[in-house]
């Protein structure tokens, strides 16, 4: 090689640097912004950017049971430059309900799991109740057909929560949707709802220390660090209602190999450091960072487990 062409070649790969630091790793959420999904990607994001060395940006597609976020990743060039972060539901429950623009088994690429939590039971603080027994006494005693609960999206967790609480009492309860988490607050808050399910992330831990909410129940299988004197379903009896859920990373399919190794191996990174740990677990969640191979298992294993799940109730689509 001479030293004309070394240099011409030397310029073609800074050049293709540069580029790659100032192109964008575009992040598309089904959260809303400022929703308890959105408050665990953006500092995940500023952290990636700072390794990285170039822009991360969030772009926040809420609705549609994660259609909308979905698609827009299923119809991105997979080059690696853009990725999904949504909850389980919108992967591997709601495909199942409605009508859907992509399969998500095909068209989605699994990268590794953001993190790994559940469900609270909510109540607004005016409710009178103390604990969970004195609510389920409180439900059973109200005219039938008259309790509401709310969710922060037909079909997630949040909602299959209430509808299992339901049969474990054999009451019948209203879901009231959400758009997102924190819309459903909003309303759970003053007692336009009377109960809700939804993760401790967000401003929920705050709205419960405030003592503007009561949690009574966890949806996980252990308590939680943060809440250590709410107990899990399966303690109060109800080992029915028990769910583990987890939020995703994803690539478009054709995302090549490498790439997706080199993003998994990237946020990886950035969970495992210190600070992110606490404020992850502060909101209870477990961050994770799995292997693209394991998280992929575990996506392709709970499709099945949900399609089964939805089957054998009968569920229709609200």
């Amino acid at each position: 090689m001479t030293y004309k062409t070394l240099l011409a070649t030397l310029a073609l790969c800074c050049a293709a640097a540069t580029t790659w630091a100032q192109t964008p790793l575009r992040i598309i959420t089904s959260d809303q912004a400022g929703g308890g999904m959105d408050s665990l990607i953006r500092p995940m994001a500023d952290k990636l950017s700072t390794l990285l060395g170039r822009p991360v940006l969030v772009d926040n597609r809420a609705g549609a049971q994660g259609r909308l976020a979905g698609k827009a990743v299923v119809d991105a060039a997979p080059d690696g430059n853009t990725l999904l972060i949504t909850v389980q539901a919108g992967v591997v429950i709601n495909p199942h309900v409605y009508p859907w623009p992509y399969k998500s088994l095909d068209d989605l690429l699994p990268v590794t799991d953001l993190g790994r939590g559940s469900m609270l039971l909510l109540t607004p603080a005016s409710l009178p109740v103390r604990d969970f027994k004195e609510f389920v006494a409180w439900l059973k005693a109200q005219p039938k057909g008259q309790v509401n609960f709310g969710t922060y999206s037909p079909g997630t967790i949040s909602h299959f929560g209430g509808l299992l609480l339901g049969q474990e009492l054999g009451l019948e309860m209203t879901a009231v949707h959400y758009k997102a988490s924190g819309d459903l607050m909003k309303d759970l808050v003053p007692g336009v709802v009377s109960f809700g399910w939804n993760g401790a992330a967000g401003p929920v831990t705050q709205l419960v220390r405030g003592g503007r909410l009561k949690a009574l129940a966890y949806m996980g299988p252990n308590r939680l660090a943060v809440f250590p004197d709410v107990p899990t379903v399966r303690e109060l009896g109800y080992p029915a209602i028990e769910s583990d859920g987890w939020i995703g990373v994803f690539a478009p399919k054709g995302t090549p190999t490498e790439t997706v190794n080199r993003l998994q191996a990237d946020i990886a990174r950035v969970l495992a450091l210190p600070e992110m740990r606490a404020a992850y677990q502060m909101f209870g969640f477990e961050p994770g960072g799995s292997s693209s191979a394991d998280f992929a298992r575990l996506v392709r294993s709970d499709f099945q487990r949900w399609g089964a799940y939805i089957k054998k109730i009968g569920y229709k689509a609200e």
